[in-house]
């Protein structure tokens, strides 16, 4: 997952870089002692200290929903365990799914689309789906067409196989 890091202090940014590279999935493609990234289309995770907080969230909305997929705030208390489960606990592409699908990276799963997609590759109908989960079967399909954008996928097999990757069936 690419990631940019913005914290006023070169060594909590060096030493979280290490740790992200080291402990988790994430790719570091930004960091900046005084600056957010220009694009935050680009950007799957932006872990960023208080102080650029407002900003970040600011731009994260202007972007309509585009933006960044998930901010993780630092504040002066917060341990290094706390932004590796954040950044751990977000759904992106294991190993072998990144090879099956010829990514190196996929945006994280929002929670339904995780469950959309569990249902999915369950072999429910996109209308079992929407009555399941109380939403028009429109709003299935919306959901569907993002997770193959995500991964690049273009049929409910590779879904499936998606889908066992991550562990959701």
């Amino acid at each position: 997952m690419r990631t940019a890091i913005c914290h006023r202090r070169p060594l909590v940014l060096l030493g979280l870089k290490h740790l992200l590279t080291a402990q988790s999935s994430c790719d570091v493609v930004y960091t900046s002692i005084d600056a957010l990234p220009e694009d935050l289309e680009e950007i799957d995770i932006l872990i960023v200290e208080d102080e650029f907080l407002a900003r970040a969230t600011c731009l994260a909305a202007q972007s309509g929903g585009h933006g960044t997929s998930e901010i993780i705030p630092l504040s002066a208390e917060t341990q290094p365990d706390e932004v590796l489960h954040r950044v751990n606990g977000l759904r992106a592409v294991p190993s072998s799914a990144a090879a099956m699908t010829g990514h190196h990276w996929v945006t994280p799963l929002s929670p339904r689309e995780q469950e959309v997609l569990q249902f999915i590759a369950s072999g429910m109908t996109h209308d079992q789906v929407a009555r399941r989960v109380g939403i028009s079967r429109h709003t299935v399909d919306s959901y569907v067409k993002r997770v193959r954008s995500k991964f690049g996928v273009g049929n409910k097999a590779e879904l499936t196989r998606i889908a066992l990757s991550l562990k959701l069936i």
